[in-house]
């Protein structure tokens, strides 16, 4: 049967109040976020009021939910244990779509979060420990989900005192062993868990999870009626919330209760009104847990047809064709099901492939047992050893007691010449280390010297590099474009007549003015005069409009500019048409977001483009990232760039005005 992995986010989800699900009421959940961050109040009520929105969107709409996370990060400057809530929301984000990243962001989370040992630093920690585990459930590590949950989640969650939080790992737990088919284990662990609940009154869709667990396990276990009760206690709890994905698993332990009392039709439809409640990162899983269940239906009701296009379908699944016991299972559903439509053929050759997977695994466990027994044999040689050894060390104990005596004095005299040669030793290391630290120091200060050096030298020739430009741009525009001017009025007072001469004296005044307007454009581009008039925000605005094309769009948006001195405005202006460059000319970008704003003494800017991107990894040698780079430090800020192949660029500046 395809591996149990419904101990999803959803039901220990990252939530920074450690709540299991968004609760059934979800419009309620919504609504209470979102007068939050339309009153008054803290940024980091607020930030925190961003994250919990995250869990409602991601199951809707994840740009939304990328769009909180991001919100929060606003509002959380400062404080590494928001910004450890930020990335326990990143995890969620892409628990569902890329686990290796969730797992990555879900780790940063953890270890920005361990300095604080408070109880609600330790509630989340345990549910990003429960997620890690399941993670690697999903890797078909079901060892690894067992070391994490024991060693991480619960002694987090003990030190936390939730009982909310021991109940949802309770459950969590009991999954692992319906993995590992100790199904008796399981059930203590769901009684525990649903007792737990019920006495601290506790949400409804934890109450019900824990219930279509216990259902299931229950089935396992061949006790039907009891898995029955567990269905009749959730109908009552779920009926008020009609639109919950808790309905899959609702659904899915009904229509297995079905199946086991041969009512394969009841159980056919109760699995497909499963598959259409599931939602949630987790859909695809559930949905592929009910399709086997629905497989099994149908070949009880002997519905060959659809059952061979389901597992059909379910081989196509690189996750589900990795694991052994999902793949012999589609093996022998397809050597049933071709077999029940008459082509005997294909049902031999999936009959096969069954009887040599079977081997393969038969053969494996027998290896495994072997090595077992072969382990505790070298064990018990291993005692045999121990037991030899202290024989041989109790003989030696008693060489020592008589020899003891003539011992003594010579033993006194090493020791004294031991004392002196430690303290000569000690000595000698100290004044190494002291040697070693002054000629760490020195190399620092040198290090420190050089480095001061090179951003002088680099701040003089950003300012030599702009005095350049502004007399270069004055001489471009006052001189040669003054003499420009001249020849075109004389070309003017020479022109006569509309005959072949006039025509040619036309071709070379308009020649003059193009060669007037480029001179213009170069002179603005050295030292735009809309900057120098109008400031900052105006200039960016006219030159965003002035790169614009069919192909390309720029969204400009600029955010409290203001209150900067003119070799401040000029600095950002070049490192503003240096990404512009960049953008365009190297990464071929259609769309382009530039991001302007302000907040006291620093200045922020955010640029993304949807080019070809680069790697990030790969030290770049080109002239614009350096000229970048050195524009930045002039500023005293600090710069980052995230890239990926065919995805696009973003580049986040934060610069230092005060």
């Amino acid at each position: 049967m395809i591996r149990i992995y419904t101990l999803i986010a959803l039901i220990v989800a990252m939530s920074v109040r450690c709540e299991a699900q968004v609760s059934l009421n979800q419009q309620r959940y919504y609504d209470s976020l979102t007068a939050i961050l339309n009153s008054p109040g803290a940024d980091s009520l607020k930030a925190r009021a961003h994250y919990a929105l995250t869990i409602y969107w991601v199951p809707r709409d994840t740009t939304k939910a990328k769009q909180c996370i991001e919100e929060g990060r606003k509002l959380s400057k400062g404080s590494a244990f928001l910004q450890g809530i930020a990335y326990a929301n990143e995890g969620y984000l892409y628990y569902g779509s890329d686990i290796d990243r969730s797992e990555a962001a879900f780790k940063k989370a953890d270890s920005l979060l361990t300095p604080y040992d408070n109880r609600d630093a330790c509630q989340i920690r345990a549910n990003i420990w429960i997620n890690c585990a399941v993670i690697q459930q999903r890797k078909d590590d079901d060892r690894g989900y067992i070391d994490l949950v024991l060693n991480k989640a619960i002694p987090l969650a003990s030190r936390a005192g939730d009982s909310v939080i021991m109940a949802s790992q309770y459950v969590g737990v009991s999954v692992a062993f319906m993995n590992i088919e100790q199904y008796d284990k399981a059930e203590v662990y769901l009684n525990d868990a649903i007792r737990i609940y019920k006495a601290i009154h506790a949400p409804a869709h934890r109450l019900v999870a824990a219930y279509n667990r216990a259902g299931e396990n229950y089935i396992l276990l061949k006790k039907y009626e009891a898995a029955k009760k567990t269905v009749d206690e959730v109908k009552p709890l779920l009926a008020p919330f009609p639109e919950s994905e808790l309905y899959a698993g609702h659904y899915m332990v009904e229509g297995l209760y079905y199946h086991h009392r041969q009512q394969y039709t009841d159980a056919i439809r109760c699995f497909d009104k499963g598959m259409a409640a599931a939602k949630g990162p987790n859909k695809v899983f559930a949905i592929q847990e009910l399709q086997f269940y629905k497989v099994k239906s149908l070949l009880a009701a002997k519905i060959y047809a659809p059952a061979k296009d389901i597992l059909l379908q379910l081989m196509s699944d690189e996750d589900i064709i990795s694991m052994n016991s999902s793949r012999l299972e589609i093996y022998e559903g397809l050597a049933e099901s071709y077999a029940g439509i008459g082509e005997m053929k294909h049902a031999y050759e999936w009959l096969k492939k069954s009887r040599h997977l079977s081997d393969s695994l038969h053969a494996s466990d027998v290896e495994n047992d072997i090595n077992a027994l072969e382990m505790k044999y070298q064990r018990a040689e291993s005692q045999k050893q121990i037991i030899a050894l202290k024989g041989k060390t109790a003989q030696a104990a008693l060489a020592a007691k008589n020899s003891r005596l003539y011992s003594w004095l010579f033993a006194i005299t090493s020791l004294f010449l031991l004392v002196v040669a430690s303290f000569a030793l000690l000595y000698y290391r100290s004044n190494k280390k002291l040697l070693v630290q002054k000629e760490l120091n020195h190399q620092q200060q040198l290090n420190e010297i050089e480095q001061e050096q090179r951003l002088k030298f680099g701040q003089a020739v950003l300012q030599g590099e702009e005095r350049e430009r502004h007399r270069l741009a004055r001489d471009l525009h006052d001189g040669l474009g003054g003499m420009l001017a001249a020849v075109k009025l004389n070309l003017s007072a020479q022109l006569s007549g509309n005959g072949q001469e006039g025509m040619e004296m036309r071709k070379v005044i308009s020649q003059v003015d193009s060669s007037v307007t480029e001179l213009r454009r170069i002179a603005h581009n050295m030292m735009p005069v809309n900057l120098l008039k109008f400031g900052l925000e105006t200039a960016l605005r006219d030159m965003c409009e002035s790169l614009m094309t069919d192909k390309l769009s720029i969204d400009f948006q600029a955010y409290g500019v203001g209150n900067l001195s003119e070799e401040q405005q000029i600095h950002i202006y070049r490192i503003v048409q240096e990404m512009l460059s960049n953008a365009i000319k190297h990464a071929d970008a259609t769309h382009i977001i530039l991001q302007c704003s302000q907040d006291g003494d620093t200045f922020l800017i955010t640029l993304e483009d949807d080019g070809k991107g680069f790697d990030t990894t790969i030290s770049s040698k080109g002239i614009g990232l350096t000229n970048l780079r050195n524009r930045v430090g002039f500023l005293n800020g600090s710069i980052e760039i995230t890239s990926v192949i065919n995805e696009g660029t973003i580049i986040n500046i934060e610069l230092n005005v005060g």
